[in-house]
């Protein structure tokens, strides 16, 4: 990715009109990128288990370059999920070995956990963070969602038992799984909220807050369950392998590129 890329990103922004709540900015190839995210500061992506962090400095020492950061650790295996929903506090999950990674804003690392170690009796299969800083876990053995309050606390688990689920995703304070048609969810507290209806034989995607995103067949749909509209994302006509929400933008990666949307 370029850095002309994010100028025009900049100044799609400042001349978007209020009425729009997504449109498309633009397409780029993939590369070998695992994960990618845009921000008006600058981006994050994922190459061969590395993370790497540029952020743009030109609006406050009016220079023409980004500068960046990295983080890698090859003996904990592949990097199954990155949350940077909070940038001070991101966090890795690598699956296979069952740890747990937080990096600062600078991606350096700050602390780390072993499920394995603390937690023998569990096997996360999904971790995030909640919009607290506190973790989102689903256990696989009990089938239940359980919040860690820090990576010295202990677990708490919030839900029954979900013994059907195709989907597990969370964005902050909420937690997900879909069944057939139907989204569930839970806040931290394990208060069950109002169930999400999808059309049959929908591929739920991603979800942040009121936006799903959703594939049916090759279309790419954004579904605002507040108004109960969808816009078709017309631009995509393929499989899409991962969806990433941030604030201001959605990215969506096919096979070999990299869809970028503004959103509101």
């Amino acid at each position: 990715m370029k850095k002309k890329v994010l100028t025009f990103v900049l100044f799609c922004m400042a001349f978007t009109t209020n009425a729009q709540e997504i449109f498309f900015v633009q397409n780029d190839e993939r590369g070998k990128m695992d994960y990618y995210s845009l921000s008006s500061k600058g981006r994050t992506y994922i190459i061969n288990n590395e993370i790497n962090l540029y952020w743009n400095r030109d609006i406050v020492e009016k220079q023409n370059f980004l500068v960046g950061a990295g983080f890698k650790e090859p003996f904990l295996g592949r990097i199954s999920h990155f949350d940077e929903r909070n940038p001070l506090r991101r966090l890795v999950f690598y699956k296979d070995t069952q740890y747990l990674v937080i990096l600062d804003n600078q991606l350096t690392e700050i602390g780390r956990l072993s499920l394995i170690e603390k937690f023998p009796e569990i096997t996360a299969s999904y971790a995030s963070l909640t919009a607290q800083s506190t973790i989102w876990i689903f256990d696989e053995n009990s089938k239940r969602w359980c919040i860690l309050s820090s990576l010295k606390g202990q677990l708490q688990f919030v839900s029954n038992p979900v013994y059907h689920y195709d989907f597990l995703t969370s964005d902050g304070n909420y937690a997900y799984w879909k069944n057939a048609t139907q989204v569930y969810g839970i806040d931290i507290y394990g208060k069950i909220i109002k169930e999400k209806i999808l059309p049959e034989n929908a591929r739920m995607l991603a979800i942040n807050k009121n936006k799903i995103v959703y594939q049916l067949n090759n279309d790419v749909f954004l579904f605002n369950t507040e108004n109960n509209t969808k816009k078709q994302l017309e631009e995509i006509e393929s499989k899409v392998e991962k969806v990433v929400f941030g604030v201001e933008f959605l990215n969506i990666l096919t096979k070999d590129e990299i869809f970028t949307y503004y959103i509101k």
